[in-house]
């Protein structure tokens, strides 16, 4: 097979190997998270209206709703929970792989080398956060898919004097944001890009203003949504930064901790040595901007995760093999020094550093995703028995099992026990048809109303299982 031949062959081989090695490393059906529960929740319900993108009858649209409405096209077909959690995860492992080949196509524009092209794609399938993520029923895959498209349309647009590529790199800019609010940044990015390489004569060019049009209008349905249901156009963008904002605080140097521990030492630093690397040319301003601009926004916020930088995977991959170029010339050089030029040769020394940089990428990747397949372990067991032996439209739980309650009773009633005089009322009289609680979590007047029983204890009895006498006496 001649090498012609392998080039174009090599993108469906990126995408099959990036496809086995999610679906081989699968999560387990008990690795439920919170917001994925949300997430499906939301898309049952966009399955049988497409306005309705609410949680328990309340509008939940500071969360971006391009991933719910796409897993709503499946839901119209699928109702079972737990084939629907499946299908949640295979869209994310299809926009994994789908971004591991974009990877592959952005460096080879950037590096203009297939190995090295190779290479970063490797270095992004088995980047911690990306691998975990990958087939998580939460939006990062699609997110971080949106987000590399339009950066890659965007720097290929401009190279080949391409309108359309700029245009559809707004379009996918919008699409980033619709998935994920933190796409706002690749307007900064843009702008920034534009502005190193072209000062402000930029704003003199039609095809960018077209653009900037063209992002408005991929984004005002979900804006004429939020003035029609959430009492604004811009409204789900101010509840998401206070909700975020209102959330525990992080400070920078604990997060800086947290994302070494789970993506290991290796990878941010080849990220940083091909920072070094780049010159003052516009490949090099857009690895430079990229990256750095997307990871100042997450120090803005105040609550951040680890996970958040799930997007500038592909940014630090591409990094990551230009840090391992520079350590090759350093190579070089010191071999030069020496008086032995030529041995071993460069080629020989890449295919070396690669395949040793890439075992403790490697390693931290499972070692995250082994840990975040326990995520809603005991939850899910207890949900589960609870839904499949105790059926009931109205449940009380724990705040940590609100959304997981609904997913596991489809179409239920859910409230969470917070000391309100409506909840304590609703107890009083029985109104609740099964009780959920997690410790260290308050009874409120549970045991005291003599309306229910418990029926089952779990996990060291930290959960707490109680059902409506009456319901118990007609032999449920």
């Amino acid at each position: 097979m001649n090498r012609k031949v392998i080039t174009k062959v090599l993108p469906g081989i990126i995408f099959l190997v990036a496809l086995g090695v999610q679906l081989a490393t699968f999560p387990p059906w008990d690795a439920l998270t919170y917001d994925g529960a949300l997430y499906i929740n939301i898309a049952r319900n966009l399955a049988t209206d497409p306005t309705n993108f609410t949680y328990q009858g309340i509008y939940v649209m500071y969360r971006p709703p391009l991933y719910p409405y796409t897993l709503s096209l499946f839901y119209h077909f699928i109702h079972e929970p737990l084939s629907q959690l499946t299908v949640a995860r295979l869209v994310s492992v299809v926009f994994f792989a789908l971004t591991a080949v974009l990877v592959y196509l952005f460096a080879r524009e950037l590096l203009k080398d297939t190995f090295k092209s190779v290479l970063a794609s490797a270095f992004f399938v088995f980047n911690p956060f990306a691998f975990t993520m990958g087939a998580r029923e939460l939006v990062h895959s699609e997110f971080t898919f949106f987000y590399t498209l339009a950066v890659y349309l965007f720097y290929t647009g401009r190279t080949r004097k391409s309108s359309s590529r700029i245009y559809l790199a707004f379009i996918s800019a919008g699409l980033a944001i619709l998935t994920r609010y933190t796409g706002l940044s690749l307007i900064a990015v843009f702008i920034a890009y534009l502005w190193i390489t072209e000062y402000w004569d930029w704003l003199k060019r039609r095809e960018y203003i077209i653009g900037f049009a063209l992002l408005l209008i991929t984004l005002s349905p979900w804006l004429y949504m939020g003035h029609l249901y959430y009492g604004g156009a811009l409204r789900p963008f101010e509840i998401a930064n206070r909700t975020v904002t209102a959330d525990r605080p992080v400070s920078v140097s604990t997060f800086v901790e947290l994302l070494l521990k789970d993506i290991g030492h290796v990878l941010p630093a080849l990220a940083v040595l091909g920072l070094i690397k780049q010159r003052q040319d516009e490949k090099s301003w857009l690895l430079i901007s990229w990256p750095l601009i997307g990871f100042v926004m997450i120090m803005m916020v105040t609550h951040k995760e680890a996970r958040f930088i799930t997007f500038l995977s592909p940014a630090i991959a591409i990094l990551a093999v230009e840090g391992i170029s520079l350590i090759e010339d350093c190579i070089k050089k010191a071999l030069e020094l020496v008086g032995r030029p030529s041995v071993p040769r460069k080629k020989a020394i890449t295919v070396f550093l690669s395949l040793l940089l890439l075992l403790p990428v490697g390693q931290s990747a499972f070692d995250l995703k082994e840990r975040w397949n326990g995520t809603g372990k005991y939850e899910s067991h207890v949900l589960r028995y609870a839904s499949e032996n105790y059926p009931g439209e109205k449940l009380l739980v724990s705040p940590r099992l609100y959304t997981m309650a609904g997913f596991y009773y489809p179409g239920a009633e859910v409230d969470m026990i917070l000391n309100r005089k409506d909840v304590v009322e609703k107890i009083s009289r029985g109104y609740y048809d099964v009780i959920i609680l997690r410790e260290p979590e308050s009874y409120l007047n549970v045991l005291e109303s003599g309306k229910y029983e418990l029926v089952r204890e779990f996990h060291n009895k930290r959960f707490k299982t109680f059902v409506r006498r009456q319901r118990l006496k007609s032999g449920y």
